[in-house]
């Protein structure tokens, strides 16, 4: 009898937990949006090189004041390989990316 108490406890605690955490990642989810919507960085520069799966480009990016950083050669990546499809090696482009996780991420780019 005792086990099966016991036995009930746990399997009702796992159960807890597990929609407690459901509801978590839900929530913790929409704030990532929300941050990501208050950090992007916006920026312009010239496509040196695409990717061959289109998922990162290499820009030459003039200065950005937002993050000190002075005109560089650096790659980024793309939340959406579509946004590299239009692009060609010369272009000028205006981008907005994220820095998450150590990456820069453009999730919007657009020719100048």
């Amino acid at each position: 009898m005792r086990t099966k108490i016991l036995m009930g406890l746990c399997c009702a605690l796992v159960t807890f937990t597990a929609s407690v955490s459901g509801m978590g990642d839900e929530h913790q989810e929409h704030a990532k949006k929300e941050a990501i919507a208050g950090k992007t960085i916006s920026a312009s520069g010239t496509v040196k090189s695409i990717a061959d799966n289109h998922e990162s480009v290499r820009i030459f990016h003039d200065p950005i004041p937002a993050l000190k950083w002075p005109a560089m050669n650096m790659p980024f990546d793309v939340v959406d390989h579509e946004l590299t499809h239009p692009l060609e090696a010369g272009d000028r482009i205006n981008f907005e990316f994220i820095q998450k996780e150590g990456k820069n991420i453009i999730v919007r780019m657009k020719k100048q």
